[in-house]
């Protein structure tokens, strides 16, 4: 069965891109750093920083945005937050609502769909020191009817289970450094321990993928991660990073090398139904692994 499309979020670009060949539109740029994507099929929603992990601008001055594109490659934006949304990491949308990690003040902002209103949760109570980024708070993901938040913790990374509808922390789990992205594995769980370089699950699992992992997808017959280059920070957003394809059984079949991307952030699946748009290609080369 043949892979969808994926969208990528680098430091520089929102990409589409065919898994197979390498060959990419550029869907917008000039935003970055790019990070969180979601979709309800109609829409395509994009956290765009406007801001380099290498610019000159402070981090406490940056405003990010959700973009919206629609199925005509047309770009809109949610009304901006009466609050300021910094460090966007993972985002994620669910029954019209949206959850926006903004790590800079150990947040997640709310967006209601309905009542068109934003609102700030911190999860673990608001920080009473400066900085404010205490957990890092970057990743999300419903399982049944409880919200997990990844709080990467700068080392020691924990899953956070919070009780919907009423956001009520309910279990805590140990996993990973630096941890971003939560999936089940069976009766397990598993993240990106991107401070070790590799996936890693509480039932001892674990994959090598060297690098800084950051986003997974499972397209059906294989499993992409993102893997960013380790870097000083002020060179994070002009190095190479590569998406690695892995077979049912983990094992690397290739990668594709995203040239002078910077980061490689989030990864989602194109929806059903969405045509490419009519923009030039990008070719970025794949390297098979067998």
């Amino acid at each position: 069965m043949q892979s969808p499309r994926l969208l990528v979020t680098t430091s520089k670009s929102f990409l589409l891109m065919d898994p197979r060949s390498g060959h990419s539109h550029r869907i917008d740029e000039g935003r970055g750093l790019y990070y969180g994507i979601a979709s309800d099929n109609r829409r395509i929603w994009v956290g765009a920083r406007n801001r380099l992990v290498s610019s000159e601008l402070p981090p406490a001055e940056e405003r990010g945005q959700i973009l919206i594109f629609d199925r005509h490659w047309r770009c809109d934006a949610l009304p901006a937050a009466p609050f300021p949304l910094r460090d966007i990491h993972q985002i994620l949308l669910r029954q019209n609502r949206l959850w926006v990690t903004c790590a800079f003040d150990n947040c997640i902002a709310i967006y209601d769909g309905d009542s068109h209103q934003w609102m700030e949760w911190h999860p673990l109570g608001v920080p009473q020191d400066e900085p404010k980024d205490m957990n890092h708070f970057n990743s999300l993901e419903i399982f049944d009817q409880h919200l997990c938040v990844v709080a990467h913790n700068k080392g020691d990374s924990d899953l956070l289970f919070f009780q919907l509808p009423d956001y009520t922390l309910v279990n805590t789990v140990r996993l990973g450094k630096q941890a971003h992205n939560v999936w089940r594995r069976g009766s397990a769980w598993a993240t990106c321990s991107s401070g070790e370089g590799k996936l890693v699950s509480t039932d001892g699992w674990t994959v090598e993928t060297g690098g800084f992992p950051r986003g997974v997808v499972f397209l059906g017959e294989e499993i992409c991660v993102g893997v960013s280059e380790i870097a000083e920070r002020n060179q994070r957003d002009f190095t190479t990073g590569q998406l690695l394809f892995f077979d049912q059984q983990w094992r690397l079949d290739r990668s594709i090398n995203l040239m002078d991307e910077g980061l490689v952030l989030d990864i989602y699946p194109l929806p059903i139904g969405w045509n490419p748009p009519a923009r030039d290609l990008i070719e970025f080369p794949v390297v098979s692994r067998q």
